[in-house]
């Protein structure tokens, strides 16, 4: 999806990725991450942010909550960061950025609750008083007030499969006037999921009805409580998303492929965003006159459909072709991916870098992450993290 992009607009940073594989400095099935464009992202969408009133937090899933990736965008002026689940809020405030929204997308099972506490975020979604109940007995055993949003639906709301769930827009002021019945926790917020899309028909984006339930509803508890909510709207965040976003109502965006211009947005039209994210692998084996590659890292995101993949084969001169890729079935293991000959009929030879351009997520696979500093001038490798956002003995042994 996004090879194309990276050969167009950042083909430096896929030689430097080549190089380093080459030395041996970065292993096969690793997401390369080019840390001087994260910055960039970085800065573009927070000063967007800053001009429109909106806050601007990082989503770090999908690039495995690597540590170094962190780092970067706090460069560029990103302080806070949205914890999908439990593990994204631990690894990504060990790497130094504040929690600002936890418990959305994935709710905060009751014995990670006090440990979620550690973690001192600003917001704290819930789908059910009875999550809320728990929260404020912690709350209360600790003495301290903990911000809580509402998640809200109605039958308008688009959802992905699994991603369902909050309070149903009738039932919402009812909610307000028990949660304020409960000591050390105090309503801040509103949101749901997704706020924006992209239409792959019209290739652009759009504000969704999710978008519009979140203003309504933080309208109706704002003339209820006196004070102005958190209006929380995630979904498919760019530079052109957060302005969109804004014009809805939104006072918090959470842009994650953003930071690495891997929108669907991004793969269609020259985004301001810059990609900065690859896959790196190797040719392990030739077989009935394929290139088996290794897997581990593999990922087709479904938004913009069944396209065809493609991935750069690099020789130690620099040069590449690019060769179809025959990916594992959805649901499969993906310990191979196989690359069809070229136009002569040619396999690359075993050992040969191979780039694909994936718009990752990296926390549900089995790749390494690795940021690669000063790509431009003087690359190099730093750590290699797991999925999770932890060092791999994989890389590094025990040290």
């Amino acid at each position: 999806m996004f090879l194309q992009p990276l050969l167009d607009r950042n083909l430096q940073f896929l030689n430097s990725a080549v190089q380093l594989h080459q030395k041996g400095e970065i292993d096969a099935n690793t997401y390369v991450l080019d840390l001087e464009t994260i910055t960039a992202n970085s800065r573009l969408l927070w000063e967007k942010g800053q001009s429109l009133g909106v806050e601007v937090i990082a989503m770090t899933k999908q690039v495995g909550r690597n540590p170094d990736f962190c780092r970067a965008i706090q460069s560029g002026g990103i302080s806070g960061s949205v914890a999908v689940d439990y593990e994204c809020g631990v690894y990504s405030h060990a790497a130094g950025l504040k929690i600002s929204h936890i418990g959305h997308l994935v709710q905060i099972p009751k014995s990670q609750i006090p440990r979620a506490f550690d973690l001192e975020p600003a917001l704290w979604t819930v789908f059910s008083l009875e999550q809320a109940r728990d929260i404020a007995r912690i709350a209360e055993e600790n003495s301290e007030i903990v911000n809580v949003s509402l998640r809200v639906w109605d039958e308008d709301c688009t959802f992905y499969k699994g991603h369902e769930g909050g309070f149903h827009s009738s039932e919402v002021l009812d909610v307000a006037k028990q949660l304020s019945n409960l000591k050390n926790l105090r309503l801040g917020g509103v949101t749901s999921f997704p706020a924006l899309l992209f239409d792959k028909e019209s290739k652009q984006l759009k504000v969704t009805k999710n978008a519009e339930l979140i203003r309504k509803m933080a309208e109706n508890l704002e003339d209820f409580l006196g004070y102005k909510l958190i209006r929380n709207m995630p979904g498919t965040t760019s530079v052109e998303g957060i302005e969109m976003l804004a014009k809805a109502g939104a006072t918090q965006v959470e842009p994650g492929h953003g930071l690495t211009g891997t929108t669907p947005l991004s793969a269609v039209v020259e985004t301001i965003e810059k990609p900065a994210i690859a896959y790196v692998t190797e040719v392990m084996h030739h077989h009935q006159g394929r290139a088996f590659v290794l897997g581990g890292g593999l990922y087709m995101d479904p938004v913009l459909g069944n396209i065809p993949t493609k991935a750069a084969v690099f020789t130690d001169r620099g040069d590449f072709e690019i060769l179809q890729a025959d990916m594992p079935n959805p649901g499969a293991i993906d310990y191979y991916a196989a690359l069809a000959p070229n136009k002569n009929g040619a396999l690359p030879p075993i050992g040969s870098t191979v780039i694909f351009g994936f718009r990752p997520q990296v926390f549900v696979s089995r790749g390494m992450t690795v940021g690669i500093q000063n790509s431009s001038t003087k690359p190099k490798a730093l750590h290699h993290y797991g999925s999770s956002g932890a060092k791999t003995l994989v890389r590094d042994g025990s040290k």
